[in-house]
């Protein structure tokens, strides 16, 4: 489950080497101040300003094993607001209050994981197995984190070797040859701690829902091309050289490859047979805090995140007839210093730097080559300053200068938000916060050999939020926030498949959650998400923008049977999906409004513990109603899943 951090609640076999001989030292009391994974501030153990005045979501380790998700996307698709869809590359996509992936800021303890290329990143290559927890900021979020983040920031904090087992492991199958699994080490002493981790997921194909009819490019078995293996190593240590001044490091390391299940050849798409041969990614973070005195403190860190990847494209569905291939390498590196001035009661102040280049190469292999060869410089210079008054009152303000300077011109905007809360009474907090936000074009929306446009500008969005928190009786407490956002240069493909900057789109909504701990060992929640999207000035060929679902509905259960065998229960419901079909008419090509059919999701875990609960044993399932659902036209998801596993620690 997923708990709001607010002042109300307060391991695929692997290898890891050199950590196995732990020794766990005696906890010491350093300052918070001084972790370098948390981008914004934490001061002390109550929420900060910023959290407690905007929508913010966190996920723990503990919600996360509860629930039985093995990769990210499977434990965002729990949060309010947020939509987890596949469409035709294959590839879950995180969507935020009707913003796309593009527009969602993903972070790895503090370092950037989107593409150069397109902006966008893959949530199902990240394992849980190296998460400590997830931080979800929705809507007016701080300025600290640079551009972009329109539909808003996801920071993974990953597990650290002072708290996590010495030995731990899972090992999971299922049907297709299909298998998860992982192992991890562990280990610290009075000033340093470490933790690697190995993990591999491999499948050969997942099924069909027994619903689905056979078409001609897919049968009613399995899900052709839905193939995967990804490896993926991940390392991480710090040492304190003394108790005010801390060095860090991070690294991972990912390779694999996959299929692209194509359309099914239903609808007016065209039909399209591509994998990914070869994946490997690799991510290097390098940091160091240090403070000074009672009231400065330095932190900061530089990071490379590169990932290469060979896509084939083939000529038809028997994956032999080499049609074409692409050859790129995203590369995203940086370096990000913070200067935090405490001024004790009168406040805190955070100044930020980050000077970071993003590259991307590109070669298209056919009859006649075309090669891409672009980088960027993006620069932000930001400040944010933080306010908690004892009389229950508090506030957020920020602002922030980017400039982006590429191969044909300089491109400079801003960023600002300020963001307020009212503890009204004991169990009641009202927050108003808004924001400006900027998001500049991704390198393949500007040099794109096929759809590239070197001539769009930043994409701009207001927003404004408001919310109320409250505490109600039978251990019962909800949340309810309102929202609107104006985004104006709106980057997305024309007619004739060109990125053009489009007039304004607009979003409003609401996203609530109600959560109940009233019966011992129980835990029941409920979450609904309305969103209204549209197109302002265009030619109403829409009720709403495409594959924005105006409703989900989502209900969490915990609960602890007898002879302390766990289960969780996840229900997702999504109604009213609409998309434009291309249609030709008189020879024109044209769109016409699309419904995609309502759907709903069960996902059930069992968990029984063994030997003082160092051994856990598990059964899972996905789609347990075997439904027959689509999230994007002519393309079938995955019917019922089920797989089998342990859990163990030393």
């Amino acid at each position: 489950m997923i708990s709001r951090k607010t002042t109300f609640k307060l391991s695929t076999v692997t290898l890891a080497i050199g950590l196995c001989f732990t020794v766990q030292a005696d906890e010491i009391s350093r300052d918070p101040l001084l972790n370098i994974n948390e981008v914004i501030v934490v001061h002390g153990d109550g929420g900060q300003p910023r959290d407690m005045a905007t929508t913010h979501w966190s996920i723990n380790d503990e919600e996360i094993r509860a629930s039985g998700a093995q990769t990210l996307e499977q434990v965002l698709k729990n949060v309010p607001g947020v939509y987890i869809r596949v469409g035709g590359d294959g590839t879950p996509r995180v969507d935020i209050r009707g913003f796309k992936s593009r527009h969602v800021t993903l972070l790895v303890n503090g370092v950037p994981m989107s593409s150069a290329g397109d902006g966008q990143f893959n949530p199902s290559v990240i394992p849980t197995s190296q998460i400590a927890s997830i931080e979800v900021s929705v809507g007016p979020t701080s300025v600290l984190y640079g551009p972009s983040g329109a539909g808003g920031v996801i920071n993974i904090i990953t597990k650290q070797g002072s708290t996590a087992p010495s030995l731990s492991g899972r090992l999971e199958s299922g049907e297709n040859d299909t298998f998860n699994g992982d192992i991890s080490a562990a280990g610290s002493g009075d000033d340093w701690q470490g933790l690697m981790s190995v993990s591999r997921q491999q499948t050969d194909a997942y099924p069909m829902s027994d619903d689905f009819e056979a078409t001609e490019y897919q049968d009613d078995n399995l899900r052709e091309n839905s193939d995967k293996e990804v490896t993926n190593v991940y390392a991480q240590g710090s040492y304190w050289l003394s108790d005010k001044t801390q060095l860090i490091t991070n690294m991972a390391f990912r390779n694999g490859d996959w299929g692209k299940p194509s359309r099914d050849g239903t609808g007016t798409g065209s039909v399209k047979f591509e994998r990914v041969d070869d994946f490997d990614e690799h991510t290097l973070q390098l940091g160091l805090a240090h403070e000074f005195n009672d009231t400065f403190i330095i932190r900061g860190f530089g990071y490379h995140n590169q990932t290469d990847m060979l896509e084939a494209s083939y000529k038809d569905e028997t994956y032999l007839d080499l049609k074409e291939t692409q050859d790129s390498s995203s590369v995203v590196q940086g370096i990000n210093l913070q200067l935090i001035t405490d001024l004790k009661n009168v406040g805190l102040l955070t100044t930020s730097v980050i000077a970071e280049k993003q590259s991307w190469e590109s070669t298209i292999a056919i009859d006649d080559p075309d090669n891409i060869d672009d980088s960027a410089w993006l620069y932000t210079a930001a400040a944010e300053y933080q306010y908690h008054s004892e009389l229950q009152y508090g506030f957020t303000l920020g602002a922030a200068f980017h400039s982006l300077d590429n191969s044909d011109s300089t491109d400079d905007n801003y960023s600002a938000m300020a963001s307020s809360y009212w503890q009204v009474a004991k169990d009641s907090r009202l927050s108003l916060s808004v924001a400006r936000k900027v998001r500049f074009p991704s390198m393949e929306n500007l040099y794109s050999l096929s759809a590239g446009n070197s001539d769009l500008e930043a994409e701009e969005s207001k927003h404004v939020e408001l919310g109320l928190e409250q505490n109600l009786p039978a251990d019962t407490d909800f949340s309810l926030y309102g929202y609107y956002t104006d985004a104006k240069n709106y980057i997305a493909k024309d007619n004739d498949d060109f990125y053009q900057n489009m007039d304004r789109y607009k979003f409003k909504g609401i996203d609530f959650q109600i959560n109940n701990n009233s019966i011992d060992k129980l835990d029941l929640r409920f979450s609904y998400s309305y969103l209204d999207s549209e197109e302002m000035d265009d030619d109403d060929t829409l009720d709403s923008l495409q594959y924005r679902p105006r409703h989900q509905l989502r209900w969490q259960v915990n609960y602890e049977l007898p002879f302390e065998l766990k289960m969780n229960i996840n229900v997702e419901r999504i109604l009213d999906q609409v998309y434009a079909a291309k249609v030709k008419i008189d020879g024109k090509t044209q769109y016409q409004q699309q419904s995609l059919d309502n759907y709903t999701l069960v996902d059930v875990n069992f968990a029984y513990p063994l030997i003082n609960e160092k051994l856990e044993l598990y059964i899972r399932s996905t789609n347990l109603l075997d439904e027959n659902y689509y999230q994007s036209e002519s393309l079938p998801q995955a019917g019922r899943q089920v797989f089998v596993g342990v859990n163990w620690q030393i």
